[in-house]
């Protein structure tokens, strides 16, 4: 039976244990050995010569041996040894390379234990250590628009017009249910009529607790390294990690010690402290330690009182492609694929197509991968594993095959990444063998065929030209099986990668890569590249690109540069490429634009040569939106540019102007306007005429602090709180209400005594019949609840005294009332 209450040992080892606990002990006593009688011991333990600073509950047999339950003995930290059942009395005379002395005098009990026989305490280095935030989402839409136009050529032009313009828009509407998104493109120009595009239409709900989004419209399907995803519209469901911000996914690293005393435990990753924790005597052990991605070492530092260390290191490999055991990422989606997206002839294929896509993680170092897809006449699966080798490298292999008519085929992955000194490599090869075909290539081959007059006598000349094919016709489209192009995977695509700090100048540093490409058609490239980069000082940098190509277009291209800041937010940079085309000289000043209403930025560039490029623009973010404006000139031509990109929300009643919102927002709503709002301690703005104000960058399903700063409030309205924790759903927003209300019977009273003094600072008073306040400094008080005519009482040191006051409202004002004796 569980112990319901322990108290811990102070200084002197007193100790005090619940009625309930006593009971618990005579109960497992119980069980113990037939034949047996038991005397129930509450004893101050020291283990090592180390107080446990506990008080352990056992039992002391007639033959003078003292034994404990299993879940008392874990408690203490001790390691019973062979399995026992949890109301077993384990004697302690049992246990291995463990010796105690019992003390009846103080009723203390002595155990001496080697680290075998001890149980390691767990701390957690990564642990989620706040509390779950609940994603909520109130009913609300956002409308996003980036609205671009040019003008046509100012040099050859007697009057400037417009030449293009496109209006881009991104619309949601949301609920706690989930959120609808639609997505359009609207083009226009001089010779054309206004031709709108849509691209993305799609209702999405996640379950936060399952961690399972579900989406129904359009979609990708889920894919992994060694596979290539499509465009569909259909039903799509798959694992959702980013819905739980207090999930651990990848594995993490374990690191364990001893200490002979108390003492602090710090972990180091790469020199850089990222856990600190003090803990008791004896062997601990350390998860979850947060890692790089890559090769580190991780440092343990054991610090006793007296100062003293011990330091153990470890080298570990991480890489995010890695599952923690146990830990499932899936998906699964099936409908009709979707052609030429973006285009005016974008369509979806009456072909339906399914797929399904699974990730496990079965022990630290390994993680499990399968893929399966069908529709449009092909079949293909594989399956695949990345494994960690040791602390060196992570590698990851796949095997695939597939089957379309009489058509068979397999594809070959390997890939393998390390870190071997301070040179880091990363390697991979695909190979296709036969005829490998997977939904990318077979969808690509389906092709968008108008029939005239619902017959086929139009269709068989544009079959001539189609090599190989087998057709069918079903409603207004042609299915082309037969292969043309390169819409299949490569047959062979090999790369490898190499970068290391230059080892002569830490300050330099060298990346080398080796592209392998042989398509379906037949067309190969052999691309090899070099770079190399120096920071020099004042943050400057200098680099070199270099490539050439072995394969079919025999290219080759240099490119070298000079970049250095300009100020704290600008920088310009240099350069000079030469390829095929010719060569081109390069400056560029940019001042990137912030993400806080009031910035601005801008951009120079001039290109000499070959071929020569001018332009200039410069923008401005607003609380409303953000403008941009430019000229361009290439060659004889000349055209300026205007962008405007914000939205438009409604939420709780509102209309709000604002920049773009990518992901989430709140609205802060307070009833009073001009008061200041942080975000995260950071202003966010002023509430405006309505007490509204919206925040358009929050982080989704993670806690978000959102606070208002009282002092410009009306002196006669108070705020029940100042400050709110919110955690809003993906794309959605929330409102957050602070309650600011008006109150018009308080007043600020000032109580001296009968010898006209002030009371002092500290005394409680309570009015008749209401609540009770407190005297501040100056005897001034501030009571609510007043009414024409009021009582109080106020406790001093050594009497308590009444008085009496009357009091009038005065709107917009603050009420003070001195002088009120108190006798």
């Amino acid at each position: 039976m569980r112990l319901l209450s322990r108290r811990l040992v102070g200084r002197r080892g007193s100790a005090v244990v619940s009625i309930a606990a006593l009971l618990g002990m005579i109960l497992c006593a119980g069980r113990a050995r037939a034949g047996e009688n038991q005397t129930n011991l509450q004893l101050d333990v020291v283990i090592n010569s180390v107080p446990a600073r506990m008080i352990g509950s056992f039992v002391r047999f007639d033959n003078g041996r003292i034994g404990g339950t299993l879940e008392e003995l874990e408690s203490l930290g001790l390691r019973p040894g062979r399995p026992h059942r949890p109301d077993e009395i384990i004697a302690l005379d049992d246990i291995p390379t463990l010796k105690y002395r019992y003390e009846e005098r103080t009723q203390r009990i002595f155990i001496i234990v080697d680290e075998a026989g001890r149980k390691p305490q767990a701390l957690d280095a990564g642990g989620f250590r706040g509390t779950l935030p609940r994603a909520q989402a109130d009913p609300g839409a956002v409308l996003n628009y980036d609205l671009l136009t040019s003008t046509s050529n100012i040099s050859t032009s007697r009057s400037i017009g417009l030449a293009n313009t496109s209006l881009l828009l991104d619309a949601r509407a949301f609920s706690p249910y989930g959120t609808a998104e639609q997505s359009a493109i609207i083009r226009s120009g001089p010779q054309q009529p206004a031709q709108a595009t849509r691209l993305n239409s799609s209702f999405q709900y996640s379950d936060q607790d399952r961690m399972i989004s579900y989406v129904a419209g359009d979609t990708i399907n889920g894919g992994l390294a060694w596979s290539r995803p499509v465009r569909i519209g259909g039903l799509q469901a798959q694992r959702d990690f980013t819905l739980r911000p207090d999930l651990i996914t990848a594995p993490l690293a374990t690191i364990g010690g001893s200490a002979a005393v108390p003492s602090t435990v710090d972990v180091y990753v790469n020199n850089i402290r990222t856990f600190s924790q003090d803990v008791a005597s004896g062997p601990f052990s350390v998860n979850n330690v947060p890692l790089i991605s890559g090769a580190g070492t991780t440092q343990l530092v054991v610090r006793d009182s007296a100062g003293h260390e011990t330091r153990t290191s470890a080298p570990f490999y991480a890489n995010a492609s890695l599952l923690a055991p146990g830990l499932s990422s899936w998906s699964v989606e099936a409908g009709l694929p979707r052609l030429s997206y973006g285009s005016s002839s974008d369509v979806y294929v009456g072909s339906p197509v399914g797929s399904a896509t699974l990730r496990r993680g079965i022990y630290d170092g390994l993680t499990a991968e399968a893929h399966a897809e069908g529709g449009a006449g092909v079949i293909n699966g594989g399956i695949g594993g990345v494994l960690r080798t040791g602390t060196t490298g992570v590698a990851a292999v796949a095997l695939a095959g597939s089957g379309s008519g009489k058509n068979r085929g397999m594809q070959t992955y390997a890939s393998y990444e390390t870190r071997l000194f301070d040179v880091s490599i990363s390697a991979s090869s695909q190979h296709t063998f036969g005829t490998y075909d997977d939904l990318a290539s077979a969808t690509a081959r389906l092709q968008n065929i108008a029939t005239f007059n619902g017959g086929l006598q139009n269709l068989n000349g544009l079959f001539n030209y189609l090599p190989g094919g087998v057709a069918s016709v079903s409603n207004s489209f042609a299915y082309v099986t037969g292969i043309y192009g390169s819409a299949r995977a490569p047959v062979a695509l090999d790369r490898i990668t190499f970068s290391t700090p230059m080892p002569f100048d830490s300050r330099a540093s060298l990346s080398a890569s080796f592209v392998d490409l042989r398509d379906a058609s037949g067309n190969r490239s052999n691309i090899v590249t070099a770079s190399y980069s120096r920071s020099l000082p004042y943050n400057a940098s200098v680099f070199t690109t270099v490539f050439h190509d072995f394969g079919s277009k025999r290219n080759t291209g240099i490119f070298a540069g000079l970049s250095m800041p300009i100020g704290d937010s600008a920088s310009i940079t240099s350069g000079v490429s030469s390829g095929r085309s010719g060569t081109i000289a390069s400056v560029d000043a940019v001042r990137s634009l912030g993400p806080e209403p009031g910035s601005y930025g801008w951009r120079v560039h001039d290109s000499e040569g070959s071929a020569s490029y001018r332009e200039a623009t410069a923008s401005y973010r607003s609380s409303y939106g953000t403008i941009q404006a430019g000229a361009s000139q290439a060659g004889s031509s000349a055209v300026g540019s205007l962008e405007l990109r914000g939205s438009i929300t409604t939420i709780g009643g509102g209309v709000f102007l604002s920049n773009w919102i990518d992901d989430s927002f709140a609205v802060v709503t307070t009833g009073v306007p001009d008061v200041e709002v942080l975000n995260e301690n950071r202003w966010a703005g002023v509430t405006d005429s309505r007490g509204m104000l919206l925040i358009p960058m929050l982080r989704s399903y993670q806690n978000n602090k959102i606070a208002i700063d009282p002092t410009n409030l009306p002196v006669d309205n108070e705020a029940a709180t100042t400050h709110d924790i919110v955690a809003p759903a993906d794309r959605a927003g929330i409102l957050v209400r602070f309650d600011v209300r008006k109150e018009t019977t308080a007043a600020l009273v000032t109580f001296v005594g009968a010898d006209n003094r002030v009371l002092p600072a500290g005394a409680v008073g309570r009015m008749t019949g209401g609540g009770e306040f407190v005297v501040g400094y100056d005897g001034q008080a501030y009571i609510k609840g007043l009414s024409a005519m009021n009582e109080v009482e106020i406790d001093l040191a050594d009497l308590r005294c009444r008085a009496t006051f009357a009091f009038v409202p005065k709107p917009g004002e603050q009420v003070r009332i001195p002088g009120v004796v108190c006798r």
